[in-house]
């Protein structure tokens, strides 16, 4: 493994455990897949980081965009100097298996893996403990409907050799964890299903609710907006085609590969106005005068729902995933079916019904990070203490 940096180690007084074996000698590793994006789990991740400083270890790692984990110890893999290893992170999956299983992790006592992929295959030396977080079991893998990639495209029936393979081995890593966290209900629905394995507790991810309490509610003049990556299995093009349908205005934040597409289908719409990325603040004003936010996707949590509740405004969502669990009916609307005629129809029950923002905003208040770091410490000192406490470092 090289080391992409290194720091001190933090004093030992400073780490977040729980009286056990002696603090001050345990070694802990902070497991995460690539980190070259900014997203939900790498949010997560930086939560962790901050708790329980320890050693970073990673396939690989953007230095120029993750940027919290700069003053830790970082150890990546050699798949950091392979040609695009930080553009095209999702080419090397293939062999991400054997890179994480492969990480010398004889020297931790104690392991914290935040897994949407492949972290979770870290193999723990004898007696340590391994705490694995899981934002999902891989999707490309167990949920090809959500994320085709691994399955479909070019090379299909190469991609779906590679990934039976994948999931062979994805199955052997799911049973190395002692304790398993997952980041919603539904998430841990797959866990069961997938990997057989009980899960000890759900731990909603952080949202910065206080981050959106200053939107003010200025008007509705704006319409509907939808905000995030503009990627297929977001399905924003559900969105363009219900406004095409009712008139209503939308407004649409973000970019990404499917831009070009959304762009070609809203031709002709003066209804659809594409704005790009757009800083907070400006995002803010948007939602200021926009009348509900819109949530089509199939997501495991989904932080955008909780962040537009957060602003005080109603949501109308894809009743199924992490959307399932935090739009409630006196936040907005959910919708059964992934299709234009359900959305349309959710509209309708939206324009028919009034939303108190104040009390939308305190339901969104639940997620808050200091909720997940309560929670999150909880698990993880209550199971430190009774591995250690125990004589499991025995076994």
């Amino acid at each position: 493994m090289t080391s992409a940096s290194s720091a001190e180690p933090s004093s030992p007084s400073s780490r977040s455990v729980a009286p056990t074996k002696d603090r001050a000698d345990l070694r802990i590793a902070l497991v995460h897949d690539w980190l070259t994006v900014p997203g939900g789990s790498e949010d997560v991740f930086r939560e962790v980081c901050e708790m329980y400083p320890g050693v970073v270890l990673t396939s690989q790692w953007d230095r120029a965009r993750i940027k919290f984990i700069e003053n830790l110890e970082v150890r990546t893999s050699p798949v950091q100097r392979l040609p695009m290893a930080l553009t095209k992170h999702y080419m090397y999956a293939p062999i991400l298996p054997d890179v994480y299983r492969r990480f010398g992790m004889a020297e931790f006592d104690v392991v914290l893996s935040d897994s949407h992929s492949f972290a979770h295959g870290v193999r723990k030396r004898p007696g340590a403990l391994h705490v694995c977080y899981y934002h999902t079991p891989a999707r490309s893998l167990w949920v090809p409907e959500i994320d085709g990639r691994a399955t479909s495209g070019r090379l299909a029936a190469v991609r779906r050799l590679i990934a039976r393979r994948l999931k062979r081995l994805d199955l052997v890593a799911s049973k190395n964890a002692d304790v398993i966290l997952a980041n919603s209900h539904t998430t841990a629905d797959r866990i069961r299903k997938f990997y057989c394995r009980d899960v000890d507790a759900v731990i909603y991810p952080p949202v910065d609710t206080k981050k959106w309490a200053d939107v003010g509610r200025d008007s509705e003049e704006l319409g509907l907006l939808f905000w995030g990556r503009l990627i297929p299995y977001k399905r924003v093009d559900l969105c363009i085609e219900a406004v095409r349908r009712t008139g209503d205005r939308l407004q649409i934040v973000g970019s990404g590969p499917d831009e070009a597409r959304l762009k070609a289908l809203a031709q002709g719409l003066p209804n659809v106005s594409f704005h790009g990325r757009l800083p907070d603040e400006e995002l803010k004003r948007l939602m200021a005068r926009c009348r509900a936010v819109l949530f089509p996707a199939y997501e495991d949590f989904g932080i955008v729902p909780v962040e537009a509740m957060a602003a005080g405004l109603p949501v109308v969502a894809y009743g199924v995933g992490g959307a399932s669990e935090t739009v409630l009916p006196e936040f907005g609307v959910q919708f059964g079916v992934q299709n234009v005629d359900a959305m349309v129809e959710a509209l309708k029950v939206l324009s028919a019904k009034r939303f108190d923002p104040e009390a939308t905003r305190a339901h969104a208040a639940q997620f808050d990070v200091d909720r997940f770091r309560s929670e999150y410490r909880q698990a993880v000192d209550t199971a430190i203490e009774s591995h250690f406490r125990s004589g499991a470092t025995q076994s």
